[in-house]
């Protein structure tokens, strides 16, 4: 459901405003958004991105893309119900001593999610198509967040200064949702999902001077009395991008932020691994940013920025 709505999003804004997602300085994703956005980096126009959501035919340019970087669309497998209630591990002596260094930043939910069990879906085949294209090279301005799980620290792959790592395994990383797929191990050190940390990052751009910031946002919604049960969820993960608009905003960043309206949540459901709705949700996200679009005026700012965007295929670098 995440890349369905990062899909409609980012088409909505192509073909209402003219502003091509792939010519951005800089794309940050965490688990679906760092599928979504290495699929940008690597040339794949945000219609392809929708079509595929979709089911609508591909652009030969995208189709071949699609065929090079993406596994096939099997299902993945379901882990058993007994898999959820295995014995969970004790805290890392580098969990307590992250804990001791950093008191102010000890996050209960982040050491809850170090310690579960791991989960027994394997993604490693999933990055093969990927691996094969890119061996070790690394698309410009593209930055991957996971989270390590020996003590919960964030790792933002491709930003100066972290791990090197082929693409494939950091993408892997980010996707390792706790509990349901096994942890991804990069030279002996297993990482999970990014979102663990936060389900956006947005506020490790706050050092680049950016002049606009769009963050999208899946797993967020200001409805705050939602009566779903991930109501409390997705509220949690508004008001922690809250903070890190804010953040950003400090530093003279305009942020812009697109979450799933009530239109978008109905169309979602419950089941944000399903795998039938995709269509709906990619529509419904399109609509209603085409609606935000014109509700805040971003006709004129996003604009501006696109007449400094560069060319939309970004170059790759080692």
């Amino acid at each position: 459901m995440g890349q369905a709505y990062l899909a409609g999003v980012v088409a909505a804004l192509h073909q209402t405003l003219g502003w091509d997602a792939r010519t951005a300085d800089l794309v940050v994703g965490s688990s679906a958004g760092s599928v979504t956005g290495t699929a940008l980096r690597m040339g794949v126009a945000p219609s392809d991105l929708v079509a595929t959501a979709t089911g609508t035919p591909l652009s030969a340019e995208g189709a071949r893309l699609y065929e090079q970087i993406l596994p096939d669309s099997s299902e993945l497998p379901t882990p058993p119900t007994g898999s959820w209630f295995r014995p969970w591990r004790p805290p890392t002596a580098a969990l307590v001593s992250r804990t001791l260094h950093r008191p102010l930043g000890f996050r209960p939910s982040v050491a809850a999610v170090t310690m579960l069990p791991p989960g027994k879906v394997r993604l490693d085949s999933r990055a093969l198509p990927l691996q094969r294209m890119l061996g070790d090279t690394w698309p410009t301005g593209l930055w991957i967040c996971a989270v390590r799980r020996a003590d919960g620290a964030r790792v933002v792959f491709g930003r100066p200064g972290s791990p090197a790592t082929p693409l494939a395994p950091a993408v892997l990383a980010s996707c390792a949702i706790p509990g349901y797929f096994a942890p991804v191990s990069i030279d002996g050190v297993e990482y999970l999902d990014g979102g663990v940390h936060s389900a956006t990052n947005a506020d490790v751009l706050r050092t680049e001077g950016l002049d606009v910031a769009v963050v999208v946002a899946p797993m967020s919604s200001s409805h705050r009395q939602s009566r779903s049960a991930a109501g409390p969820i997705r509220w949690s993960v508004h008001r922690r991008l809250h903070r890190e608009s804010l953040r950003l905003s400090e530093r003279g960043t305009i942020v812009i932020r697109f979450e799933p309206g009530t239109r978008t949540l109905r169309a979602m459901g419950y089941r944000m691994m399903a795998n039938d709705r995709s269509d709906r949700v990619a529509e419904a996200a399109a609509a209603e940013t085409r609606d935000q679009i014109e509700a805040e005026g971003l006709r004129h700012l996003l604009g501006s920025v696109q007449t400094r965007s560069t060319s939309p295929t970004p170059s790759v670098r080692t």
